[in-house]
């Protein structure tokens, strides 16, 4: 929400010794919605100018605070091998691995974490999902997400860390 952003920024602030005006936080928080990273890379890149001008900061600083700041982080596109990689480096097995038809433990759990979050994130049907994964049937897939449904539903620790890998995948 805007609040939460505002509040964002106004921490950064503080923790940055910056002294932002209202009108400042506001507008920083109604033209960064989506990532917190570039939030605070906002309140960095206004220290750094007032240190180097000298000046107040104000409206013109932030726009261009903001320009800077998204000119040098390009969303990433949400795709499927961003996905697998980001699982991959988080299981620590190789996205190869993932999308074999090896069965042991941990590769197995990755595979169908990669799985339940293509399905989350993006709007590949079932079938093209399962091309993804050794051209497995929509009904394997059907079987991963409903484990993945189960397991995130009694084990908190791997909801989190799917909730992580989201979260890093959308930033």
């Amino acid at each position: 929400t805007l609040e939460t952003r505002m509040a964002i920024v106004k921490k950064k602030a503080e923790e940055l010794n910056v002294d932002l005006s209202d009108d400042v936080v506001s507008f920083i928080a109604e033209n960064i919605k989506k990532n917190i990273r570039q939030l605070e890379g906002t309140v960095k890149k206004i220290k750094a100018y007032q240190e180097v001008e000298g000046t107040r900061p104000n409206i013109a600083i932030a726009k261009r605070a903001i320009s800077d700041i998204m000119g040098d982080n390009p969303p990433t596109p949400v795709t499927v091998e961003n996905i697998i990689n980001e699982v991959s480096r988080t299981f620590n097995v190789s996205p190869a691995d993932i999308r074999s038809e090896k069965r042991s433990a941990n590769i197995s759990q990755a595979r169908q974490v990669a799985i339940y979050i293509i399905h989350e994130v993006t709007n590949l049907s079932l079938s093209a999902i399962g091309a993804e994964f050794s051209n497995k049937h929509y009904s394997t897939m059907i079987y991963s997400l409903k484990e993945m449904e189960h397991k995130l539903a009694t084990n908190m620790t791997l909801k989190a860390t799917v909730d992580d890998i989201i979260k890093n995948i959308n930033e």
